[in-house]
């Protein structure tokens, strides 16, 4: 917050470009700062006029004689690094670039912009933008901005604080959020964000004693390491992030040697990162409306196991049915709570969790007991969080209902949401009444269940945070010696792919188990065959061939030396007649391991965050499948058993059908040590394959039977 307080919470706003235009970005600043009753200083800059919207006008920025500490830039983009260098002259420290030319607009835009940002660089001066609406203080009144920033409705003051990277449709998301009774902070458009970006304004937030919720609209990042911290810090301050994130659809798998690379979209890694971060993210903009909510509410819920009452059957059974897809348990109520609710509730109704007092009700009526069947409900050892399905239920029953819960929400430190189908015009005294007491009034049993399944995630998030440090983990700080590694690994200073011998040792130097192989001739002897654990596998070793399968480079049981020649002979053959061009170093024989599962372990290089692990089921099913869960490196073991838990297949490492559970420890144990290697190897390793690493039953470890490697 330090470095953007006057920024966020300016004591004056000069706009350059004032104009006496209506439709004129410099105007709309000049004219909602005052009909919005800003209090600091306001000075327009535009020496064609002597006053615009009440306001004296200056020449230029050097005759500003109070506090100022941003500059509105309102003019065409050839004029505002110009505009910059005055502002450092001044000792004005932010300005806010509302007008576009820049790099959306091509080529001569972009040149602009870097000129823009090296003067910035120069002077000091910070600014957000260009191509933006500007930003907004709301409790302070502090427009720095134009276009539907500055129309109404009006922002109501409240602790959410609000970035965007769509300044149109974010402000939809806003007004959204204002309709349904949620107060904002600070608004901001972050624009092309060629100076300050999304994961500094999160930061700023983090730090901001006024904001309790962050509330954001995402189509990408340049640094994402940088907005994975500013996330986690969010986390770690208990100041829940609330994200849409747009732009996921695929925009062509890259095209490498790797199942990895070829398995791996942006926004594959995206979802990781928000997932170790804590992010709660969602999909539209009712269900960001939904969660800002909940969160507001301030409580959160221990578990997954919710209990639902109500006067709907169908409310009820629609909830459960999303209850069971979003990871939500309706568990059995204890003895008492049973007890309660048949002596509180009508004759009629159904009393296992989900709760039915039947249509017409809550109402105050001789022999019921409404509030006692809430209470139970709510304070029940198996239920972490209460959803309450008034749907239908009348204005009167609403209102009845609405004092029983804020009575009831006061004394509970458990989550309470409601489902209601009636609006302000059918049921305005039971909702205001809710919404005062901080209840979430949701229109649809669906939204309920994904907005409390959210907050359970979210809430676990916090609490394996805590107990990791921050969910970094052990893994991360490791000191790797890279040099000494790839020294004793025999590949320092190679680049290019490696074959699967180097590939092995690879990343056996870094603690990830690998088969006991021998590296043998092309035209290997019987002596050669000497001590081998037969059956093996044999397999061409060749940097040039990546999928040694297709082309008839693998042949598995081998029973003995004379097996093993014969294997030999017609392996180089059909190998070198299906490529030519491809230099053979030798056949590996690896022994056989029966019994163990095949999985994938890949790492991928991508742009934004760095090394990427991908885990799934290993061989052909990972590509056919899409199976796979993925994580920023470094992580530590704990993440590594969240990965393994998303996946569909995840039973199979429990044992189905016969076959043993695997030992998933020991595998949690190898992904953390692939993510020190992505981590460590970040600027030398383009991308790695390790498939299958074989996961072989409790107790038995894991061991890579494959392997993959291409540097730079």
């Amino acid at each position: 917050m330090a470095a953007f307080e006057r920024l966020l919470e300016p004591r004056g706003i000069a706009v350059v470009g004032a104009s006496i235009e209506p439709s004129r970005p410099g105007n709309q600043t000049l004219v909602a700062l005052k009909e919005n009753g800003y209090a600091g200083g306001v000075y327009p800059v535009n020496p064609k006029y002597p006053e615009i919207a009440g306001y004296r006008c200056l020449g230029s920025l050097a005759q500003v004689e109070g506090d100022c500490d941003i500059a509105v830039v309102a003019l065409p983009a050839p004029q505002v690094a110009g505009v910059l260098r005055e502002c450092a002259a001044r000792g004005i420290g932010h300005a806010v670039v509302l007008g576009g030319g820049f790099r959306e607009a091509g080529p001569g835009g972009a040149a602009l912009e870097g000129e823009l940002l090296a003067t910035a660089r120069a002077t000091g001066v910070r600014f957000i933008g260009p191509n933006c609406l500007g930003l907004v203080n709301v409790q302070a009144r502090a427009y720095a901005a134009w276009g539907s920033l500055t129309r109404p409705p009006r922002l109501a003051p409240g602790p959410v604080s609000v970035v965007l990277q769509s300044a149109s449709f974010g402000m939809s998301l806003v007004i959204q959020a204002a309709q349904a009774g949620i107060g904002f902070r600070h608004v901001v458009t972050s624009g092309n964000e060629a100076d300050v970006s999304t994961a500094e304004i999160i930061d700023a937030y983090v730090d901001d004693p006024g904001t309790r919720v962050i509330l954001s609209y995402l189509e990408g990042v340049a640094d994402g390491r940088r907005f994975m911290a500013a996330a986690r810090r969010a986390l770690a301050a208990g100041k829940p992030l609330v994200l849409i994130k747009a732009g996921n659809t695929e925009q062509g798998r890259r095209a490498a040697q790797s199942h990895t690379a070829n398995m791996t979209d942006e926004y594959d890694v995206y979802r990781a990162a928000f997932r170790q971060c804590g992010v709660i993210e969602v999909d539209d903009v009712q269900a960001a409306v939904d969660m800002v909510a909940c969160l507001l509410g301030g409580r959160l819920p221990a578990g997954n196991r919710v209990g639902v009452i109500g006067g709907s059957g169908g409310a009820a059974a629609m909830f459960s049915d999303q209850a069971d897809l979003c990871g939500l348990v309706l568990p059995a109520f204890a003895p008492a709570t049973a007890e309660a609710l048949k002596d509180s509730l009508p004759a009629l109704s159904v009393l296992r969790n989900p709760v039915d007092y039947t249509a017409g009700f809550p109402r105050q009526q001789d022999g019921l007991d409404f509030e006692r069947a809430f209470r139970a409900v709510i304070d029940d050892p198996q239920v972490d969080q209460l959803a309450v399905m008034f749907a239908a239920a009348g204005r009167r029953q609403v209102a009845y209902g609405g004092e029983l819960l804020a009575r009831l929400v006061a004394s509970s430190s458990k989550p309470l949401v409601v489902f209601s189908g009636m609006d302000e015009a059918l049921a305005p005294e039971g909702l205001a009444t809710l919404r005062a007491a901080g209840v979430p009034v949701l229109s649809s049993p669906k939204r309920v269940a994904l907005a409390m399944a959210r907050l359970a995630a979210h809430a676990g998030a916090r609490r394996a945070a805590a107990a990791s440090g921050g969910g970094v983990g052990a893994a991360a700080d490791e000191p790797v010696d890279v040099g000494a590694v790839l020294h004793d690994a025999g590949i320092d200073g190679r680049a290019g792919a490696l074959d699967e011998a180097a590939s092995k040792r690879l990343a056996s130097a870094f603690g990830i188990p690998v088969t006991a192989d021998r590296l043998l001739p092309l035209a290997p002897s019987l002596a050669d065959c000497d001590g081998l654990p037969f059956p093996v596998v044999l397999k061409i070793v060749s940097p040039d061939i990546a999928h040694k399968s297709d082309i008839g480079g693998v042949q598995l049981g081998i029973v003995g030396p004379q097996a093993l020649l014969d294997a030999a002979r017609r392996m180089v053959a059909e190998v070198r007649a299906a490529r030519l061009d491809a230099a053979l170093s030798g056949l590996l024989a690896a022994p056989m391991v029966d019994g163990a599962l095949e999985t994938l372990v890949g790492v991928v290089n991508d742009p934004g965050f760095g090394p990427v692990v991908a885990f799934g089921l290993g061989g052909v099913l990972a590509e056919v499948l899409h199976d796979v869960s993925y994580r920023v490196a470094p992580f530590d073991a704990a993440q590594a058993r969240s990965m393994i838990d998303e996946l569909r297949a995840r039973a199979l490492f429990d044992g189905v059908r016969g076959r043993p559970a695997v030992d998933v420890e020991a595998l949690a144990a190898a992904l953390a040590r692939v993510s020190v290697l992505a981590w460590s190897l970040r600027d030398r390793l383009v991308e790695m394959d390790i498939n299958p690493l074989l996961v072989r039953p409790v107790g038995q470890g894991v061991v890579a039977a494959d392997a993959l490697a291409v540097m730079r």
